[in-house]
């Protein structure tokens, strides 16, 4: 396929499919939304009253690191990530992967503060919080009304498909390989530093060119690697398996030729990046895929 024609694909995969430009999208419905406009303003108002008031010494000093903070930005913030959870999603889930949105240096500061100012902000009715009986647990689902197409967008934005084009070059620690963004090698939050990394090993594997295995995918249907014993799993598995194929068709109408990006975690061992396409998934995810550029051995008893 064309080279240009490659990067045109590629950069759309990135702006339909990354959360890095699907935030951007959900912050222009919300400024746009009188509705929200007004749920802003709501939330800045009840998170003023909750901050004016006396609590017990470690919640105070907590609240204080709130008092620098521009709370408009704050509460857009809580709608935006809050806007993720289509379909309801644990309270502790949620506050854990909120509290990255604050700053603060203590973590488990940052998830108390944030159950906290998630629980007033509740109040605009922006999203609820509610448990199913008095001994489940709670739960967070959005009311933010979007529209369809970033309700697909927000589907399909956990995880990126492979690169079609070629990757571009890593320089430093916090390049990607990706077209229209940048983001940390090295896994886990609170790992990233500037150290040495091997750039020039995850350059090499990067540049690596595969494609499906279309015969294998037309001839063997992908199966669950676990019981499906309830509904919440078989709803799960159903979903994984309709947006899998859903990227190999994607894969497939580019070209079938990709590029899976690579990172490192904290002792250097080397990851695949990729959940629906990936060479370190199920014995059925690696069957599907191959090297592009097919050689035959030779001199192999």
């Amino acid at each position: 396929m064309n080279e240009a024609v490659q990067y045109i694909h590629q950069e759309y995969n990135e702006k339909r499919y990354s959360r890095f430009h699907i935030d951007g999208y959900i912050r222009e419905f919300i400024a746009n939304s009188a509705d929200m406009q007004d749920k802003i303003e709501q939330g800045i108002a009840l998170l003023q009253d909750w901050m004016n008031k006396e609590y017990y010494p470690s919640k105070n000093a907590r609240i204080a690191q709130l008092q620098h903070m521009n709370l408009r930005e704050l509460v857009t913030d809580v709608y935006v990530g809050v806007a993720y959870f289509l379909r309801e999603e644990l309270f502790t889930s949620v506050t854990a992967q909120m509290a990255g949105r604050l700053g603060f240096d203590d973590k488990l500061d940052a998830i108390k503060t944030v159950a906290e100012i998630m629980a007033v902000l509740c109040q605009t009715d922006a999203f609820d919080i509610s448990k199913a009986t008095r001994m489940s647990s709670l739960v967070v689902v959005s009311n933010i009304p979007l529209d369809s197409q970033l309700v697909d967008f927000i589907e399909n934005s956990q995880y990126l498909p492979p690169m079609v084009c070629e990757p571009k070059e890593l320089v430093n620690n916090y390049t990607s390989g990706y077209l229209t963004h940048n983001d940390s090698l090295i896994l886990g939050q609170g790992n990233h530093h500037d150290g040495d990394i091997c750039l020039d090993v995850l350059n090499t594997i990067n540049k690596v060119k595969l494609s499906l295995s279309l015969d294998f995918l037309c001839s063997v249907e992908e199966e669950p690697t676990f019981d499906l014993d309830t509904e919440d799993k078989k709803a799960q598995w159903n979903q994984f398996k309709t947006q899998s194929y859903r990227f190999y068709d994607l894969i497939q109408s580019q070209g079938n030729e990709f590029y899976l990006l690579n990172k490192v975690d904290k002792r250097g061992r080397i990851y695949a990046v990729g959940y629906h396409i990936t060479t370190q998934g199920t014995a059925f995810k690696k069957a599907s895929i191959e090297f592009a550029e097919e050689e035959y051995l030779t001199g192999v008893p």
